[in-house]
């Protein structure tokens, strides 16, 4: 029986692998799609981009993980099935769940890895990818020096130039347009140029020969001045063409782990019993004040006895609609956080339960090809994704528990696997497992009579 195990075990492995491959593939080129044109206008650095990808992975394989598990169950189930080994191994009396035992242990144990991933990698890769987008979008797109084309990218100034040389950097007919701290800019013309950028100082310098200073007095604008130079050095500094890596404290529920949620909705769970405690000093406040008014001061004029009600009324209701309010946002808080907290541990577990699925549907697709097993895959991936963002829109508006909404899709996955497991155990006569087959019957039996 270890031969055996050995065997369906490594007819998982190649399959497994090849999926990942395919699908982090599928999400890899999506993602580039995505930030593609992003990359190219902003003039990224190489290893940023490197970087960029890197920390996406993270988050890629988390998906990519539990689907090659079953595009892996159904493939080697599926070819087992067509060569016939199945059918010879059902004859020697050596059940499907037999056949199950190494992979599933396997899935298991991969399962228990991925829910480590998800707690520790994945949180910090997605914060730190979020903040070098943020990076990304903040630096300003690639200076391009283009003839004849007016250039307003640098700060408070726009600059036109007749002709450029790309590999030597000269320029000639410029005209720069300075509006820093000016309401009318002051135009400056030369001959030639040439221009240089530091990235380190992240600023362009430019080497004009032969021009003249066009400026109009502010004060009196009827005031003109022209003057005249042979060399003159402009400089245009922070143009934002260089990448500055930035910090922020805040981290959104999928950039913390279990422990960091679980401290923040003990916070919320706090702030929500004060807005409860408040909501009840409030209305306690109101109840004294309109029944026990006391005092010398008093008024007894019924009037004013009822505006003064009215209005105590229409601040109470103030208060307390306030309170609500607060109630409210720390509630969705916290059912976003219990969301999160089930997801890293409901995600990884599908490894297990796509494994329970795809051994018996590879048995009775009756086909081992690729074509067929991505199939299927995409159709159970698909079905459980939907359950899945269903499950945690739902979860977070309260319509439902939020570990119901986590766990119903790998509800669902057993429920499909064990059904077919079940027909495939009640239809043979397994040495050993007969007991199984009479068990189920008899709650079959037991299930009909009592509808």
């Amino acid at each position: 029986m270890k031969t055996l195990s050995k065997y369906v075990f490594k007819e998982h492995v190649g399959p497994f692998f090849g999926s990942i491959i395919i699908v982090m593939f599928v999400m890899v080129m999506d993602f580039i799609l995505d930030i593609l044109n992003l990359i190219i206008s902003k003039g990224v650095p190489t290893m940023t981009v490197l970087e960029l990808f890197a920390l996406n992975f993270a988050w890629m394989l988390a998906l990519a993980v539990p689907m090659s598990c079953l595009i892996a169950g159904l493939m080697a189930f599926g070819r087992l099935t067509d060569d016939g080994e199945i059918t010879a191994t059902s004859s020697s009396g050596i059940p499907l769940i037999r056949l199950m035992v190494a992979p599933l242990i396997a899935a298991t144990l991969l399962s228990l890895f991925m829910i480590y991933f998800s707690n520790r990698v994945l949180p910090e890769s997605n914060y730190k990818a979020k903040i070098l987008m943020g990076d990304i979008k903040r630096k300003k797109p690639t200076l391009a020096i283009k003839e004849r084309i007016f250039i307003d990218d640098f700060p408070d100034a726009g600059l036109y130039i007749e002709e450029v040389d790309a590999k030597t950097n000269e320029l000639w007919g410029i005209t720069i347009y300075d509006g820093q701290n000016r309401r009318v800019p002051r135009i400056i013309k030369a001959e030639y140029g040439q221009m240089s950028y530091s990235e380190s100082t992240d600023a362009l310098t430019l080497e004009l020969e032969n021009g003249t200073i066009h400026e109009i007095d502010e004060r009196n604008p009827s005031k003109y001045t022209r003057v005249g130079f042979d060399t003159q050095t402009i400089r245009f500094k922070n143009l934002g063409q260089k990448m500055t890596h930035s910090e922020s404290a805040h981290r959104g529920d999928r950039e913390l782990t279990i422990d960091d949620m679980r401290f923040r909705i003990a916070q919320k769970d706090t702030a929500l019993q004060k807005s409860l405690n408040a909501i009840v000093d409030i209305s306690d406040k109101a109840y004294r004040a309109a029944f026990n008014p006391g005092g010398s001061d008093t008024p007894s004029d019924p009037i004013i006895i009822y505006n003064a009600l009215q209005r105590r009324i229409k601040t109470t209701i103030q208060s307390i609609g306030s309170q609500e309010n607060a109630i409210k946002a720390h509630s969705r808080f916290i059912r976003k956080y219990q969301v999160e907290i089930h997801k890293k541990i409901t995600l990884p577990l599908a490894c297990l339960f796509f494994l329970i699925v795809g051994a018996p549907v590879g048995v009775y697709a009756k086909k081992g090809g690729t074509g067929v097993a991505i199939g299927f895959g995409i159709l159970f991936f698909v079905l459980y994704w939907a359950f899945l963002i269903g499950g945690e829109e739902l979860a977070d508006r309260g319509f439902i528990a939020p570990w119901l909404a986590m766990w119903s899709p790998n509800i669902i996955m057993a429920l499909i696997g064990g059904t077919l497991l079940y027909r495939t155990i009640w239809s043979s006569r397994f040495r050993g497992f007969s007991f199984v087959a009479k068990i189920l019957k008899w709650l079959n039996r037991l299930f009909k009579g009592r509808r």
